[in-house]
């Protein structure tokens, strides 16, 4: 019985052990999900073709919508519409183009309106565009 304990209370010493050798490689940047997730997202490589596949041409500067928003390019985004800012760079929960993209978004429909919706590893490459800055480049 004794040597049972004993062995019990090695083998969760070990385990202990093993998880806290991983959470130091991963602090390290060895293989950490966290630094994949914080990879910079490139605006014109990974945000405007999302856009540009989604939102136009509804969304064009020469055709009228009710919002008043043209996603034309980087300059037209940031501009924004009638409902203010488009995006609150830093602040994602705070952008309309990130909010819109949300189920009982703050006013209107979801979007995208009559397409089909974008998928979750889309919404997060905007989300984490925003949250990082929302830089063109």
């Amino acid at each position: 019985m004794e040597r049972r304990v004993v062995f019990v209370a090695v083998l969760l010493l070990l385990t202990v052990a093993g998880a806290f050798g991983q959470e130091k490689t991963k602090k390290k940047g060895t293989s950490s999900s966290r630094e994949t997730n914080s990879a910079k997202i490139d605006f014109a490589k990974e945000v405007f073709p999302i856009i540009r596949s989604n939102c136009l041409p509804c969304h064009l500067a020469e055709n009228e919508n009710p919002s008043g928003l043209a996603l034309d390019n980087y300059e037209t985004l940031m501009k924004g519409g009638e409902h203010g800012n488009t995006v609150v760079p830093g602040k994602p929960k705070e952008s309309n183009l990130y909010l819109k993209l949300l189920p009982n978004p703050p006013f209107g429909k979801q979007m995208a309106r009559n397409r089909k919706k974008l998928s979750e590893e889309e919404i997060m490459t905007i989300y984490k565009w925003i949250e990082q800055g929302a830089k063109e480049k």
